[in-house]
C-alpha cells in the first residue's frame, strides 16, 4: 500500500490514529482530498529509497488538513515517525523548499529549467545549473575523564542538554570549525579531535558532522548569544537528552558506553 508525504506549505501531512501519528496512504488521501485534486499536487522528486518510497504531494500552506489528518511542522514528526520515514520526509521537504526558492537564475535572472542527467535546475539563458543547498554544521562531545561538556540552548525543550554544535564558515575547514565553536560558545580549548559520523538535518537543510574532542584547557564561560548554560555531567546524573534518533544522542550514548 503506497504511503505518501503531503506538505501543506512547511508542514507534514500526518494521519491522526489510536496508536500515534502515522504517514497517510495514497487511498486514504484520494478518499479525503479526492483524486483528481491529489494528482494534480504530486511532484516527481527522487528519493534515493528503497522500491516502496513515498509518493510526494505539495499543496499551499493555506490549506487545512482533512478529519482524522494533522499538519505539523517536520519536529513533530520527528518525534511520531519511525526513522526511514522521518528520513524520507526531511528529504522530500528539501528537495521541494529548494523547488519553490529557486525559480530564478542568480546569475541573469532567467526562469530556470529542470536538468536532465543531474538533481539541479539548469539556466537555459547562461548555462548556470543550480543545486539544492547543504549548509554543514559540526557537533562535538568534549569529555574531560569521566565528564562530558553538554550545553543548552534557550529553544530547546525543557531540562534538556546536549552536544555542542556550529555551523561550518566559509573557507574554514570541519576541524576548524569544531576548535572555534567550542572556544566561542564555551570558552574552553579542545584536542584530539576525531570523527564520529554525519547525519543529515532537515531543518531546513543542514548536514551534522560529529566529532568527539578531549577537553586541553580552560573553565566554562558562555556566549549568552548562542547558549544558555553549559556544564560537566558525568554518566551516572545525566540531564534530559535529545531524541534518539538525534546524532547528539548518539554521542552522548557512545560516551556513556566509553567510560561506563
Amino acid at each position: 500500500m503506497s504511503r505518501a508525504l503531503v506538505f501543506f506549505g512547511s508542514r507534514l501531512l500526518l494521519r491522526t490514529a489510536d496508536a500515534g501519528l502515522r504517514l497517510p496512504t495514497v487511498d486514504e488521501l484520494a478518499e479525503a482530498l479526492g483524486p483528481e485534486r491529489l494528482a494534480e499536487r504530486e511532484v516527481k522528486i527522487g528519493l534515493r529509497a528503497p522500491v516502496d518510497a513515498p509518493r510526494i504531494f505539495d499543496f499551499e500552506d493555506r490549506h487545512e488538513p482533512p478529519a482524522g489528518f494533522r499538519a505539523d511542522g517536520l519536529r513533530v514528526a520527528y518525534h511520531a515517525l519511525e526513522e526511514a520515514d522521518f528520513r524520507a520526509a526531511g528529504t522530500a521537504r528539501q528537495k521541494l523548499e529548494f523547488l519553490r526558492t529557486t525559480r530564478f537564475c542568480s546569475r541573469c535572472a532567467a526562469s530556470l529549467d529542470t536538468y536532465d542527467g543531474h538533481e539541479a535546475l539548469g539556466c537555459p539563458s547562461c548555462g548556470q545549473m543550480h543545486f539544492p543547498r547543504v549548509s554543514p554544521a559540526v557537533i562535538v562531545l568534549v569529555q574531560r575523564g569521566r565528564e562530558a561538556l553538554l550545553g543548552r540552548s534557550a529553544r530547546f525543550p525543557e531540562g534538556v542538554y546536549s552536544t555542542l554544535a556550529g555551523f561550518v564558515e566559509p573557507g574554514e575547514s570541519l576541524e576548524e570549525c569544531a576548535h572555534r565553536e567550542i572556544y566561542e560558545e564555551v570558552g574552553v580549548r579542545v584536542t584530539n579531535l576525531r570523527y564520529f559520523g554525519s547525519q543529515p538535518h532537515p531543518f531546513p537543510h543542514s548536514l551534522m558532522v560529529g566529532f568527539v574532542a578531549d577537553w586541553e584547557e580552560g573553565h566554562i564561560s558562555i556566549d549568552d548569544d548562542e547558549i544558555e548554560d553549559a556544564r560537566w555531567f558525568g554518566p551516572e546524573a545525566l540531564p534530559n537528552l535529545p531524541h534518539p534518533m538525534s546524532i547528539a544522542r548518539a554521542l552522548i550514548e557512545d560516551f556513556i558506553r566509553r567510560v561506563g
